[in-house]
């Protein structure tokens, strides 16, 4: 199912070609601090991992070797910060998801509650995992504008003194828009039909015309046109000679390679600096990424931290696909991922039935408010 940009812009549905028998008894692989990660959710994760890096069917076994842990890390991740909102006391209302699900409706012209949940069976998803999703999604937002986002204060200051440190990436190089015509220098009489091309060109006939007609080069089905040439591009002694020409100047033959060379100038430019207020918002663009992204592991470390006692693995064994034997979940070793304090498997690995359902639980990145209803406001934290 196609979702809206501006309902779930950032929401990946994950097509997991999985089929689940009917009652499946399913193992948790991870508990946090109460919550848990189920297998089929882990393994709509691995599918979903997979298909955002566009993985070869060959390479998959390979790729989850080497990313199961990361992908267990984003699992737990999430957890936490649902759980943090609580903490926050942030919450959103039934009436809100369901408004949430009418505006998908909507946008995918699906015109009737049946008609959304044949195409969620299609897809492995009841409606109830849709608004979980849909609301974990949300609650992630919100803990990360106001731990995060709201705390980064970036300003044009911080800006300009980007632009001010990196002014040559800003640059626009000198340049020449060129066009050539090509005439061999051996034959007798060649510097003589030159030196007449040239004074034709003067005089005001169509230089792409004499291109067409008498130019040797490759160039000349296009009238002669070599486009638009930076500084350094051409040999020295060429760019000595066509940087000088004005717009409309025709050069004198020069010698070459290639024989005997005619440039008229088109456009030329001696370069410039793109204008800070052109770049600025693309500059605290570029800031606040980098900024929240060394700021964003640092707080999820602190959540991991604190919560360190309440992390247990319960299963290090899952797929690594729906067709492939079992691997070791950390096979290889992450140095910094899943936490230090997951602790290894018991006897008593914990197992629970759920409903059947046509595949794996599917897991979405935030997703954004749909238009038609703002986003409600979070319950303010006790104080």
């Amino acid at each position: 199912m196609k979702l809206p940009k501006n309902v779930l812009s950032a929401l990946s549905l994950l097509a997991v070609a999985v089929l689940v028998r009917a009652e499946v008894v399913e193992r948790v692989i991870v508990r946090v601090n109460g919550d848990i990660v189920t297998q089929s959710e882990f393994v709509a994760r691995q599918a979903a991992a997979v298909q955002a890096a566009r993985i070869a069917p060959d390479r998959v076994e390979a790729f989850l070797r080497e990313n199961n842990a990361k992908i267990l890390q984003e699992a737990i991740d999430e957890l936490l910060l649902v759980q943090r909102a609580a903490e926050l006391g942030y919450k959103i209302t039934p009436q809100y998801l369901n408004d949430v699900v009418e505006n998908i409706k909507k946008e995918n012209n699906i015109a009737s509650d049946e008609d959304l949940l044949q195409q969620l069976r299609r897809e492995g998803m009841t409606l109830s995992e849709l608004k979980r999703n849909i609301e974990r999604n949300i609650l992630r937002q919100q803990v990360v504008q106001r731990e995060l986002q709201s705390k980064l204060n970036l300003t044009e200051a911080d800006a300009r003194l980007e632009y001010e440190a990196k002014k040559a990436d800003y640059s626009r190089p000198p340049y020449v828009h060129l066009q050539e015509i090509a005439v061999a220098s051996g034959p007798p009489g060649s510097q003589a039909q030159a030196v007449e091309l040239v004074k034709r060109a003067r005089a005001g006939e169509d230089f792409a015309e004499l291109a067409k007609a008498h130019s040797l080069a490759a160039s000349r089905a296009s009238g002669g046109d070599l486009g638009r040439l930076n500084r350094g591009d051409l040999p020295p002694e060429l760019e000595k000679a066509v940087f000088v020409l004005a717009p409309g100047a025709v050069s004198d033959p020069i010698a070459s390679p290639r024989g005997l060379l005619i440039f008229r100038c088109v456009e030329k430019s001696e370069g410039s600096f793109t204008p800070f207020e052109e770049v600025k918002e693309a500059i605290l663009k570029r800031l606040t990424q980098g900024r929240m992204s060394s700021q964003y592991e640092a707080y999820m470390e602190g959540l991991r931290q604190a919560a360190s006692r309440g992390i247990e693995l319960r299963v290090r064994e899952v797929p690594l696909s729906v067709t492939v034997a079992p691997s070791s979940l950390l096979e290889p070793p992450a140095p910094d991922t899943p936490p230090a304090a997951v602790v290894k498997p018991t006897a008593a690995d914990e197992e629970f039935s759920v409903t059947p359902q046509a595949a794996p639980q599917r897991v979405a990145p935030p997703a954004a408010p749909g238009p038609e209803k703002p986003t409600p406001a979070p319950t303010p934290p006790p104080r």
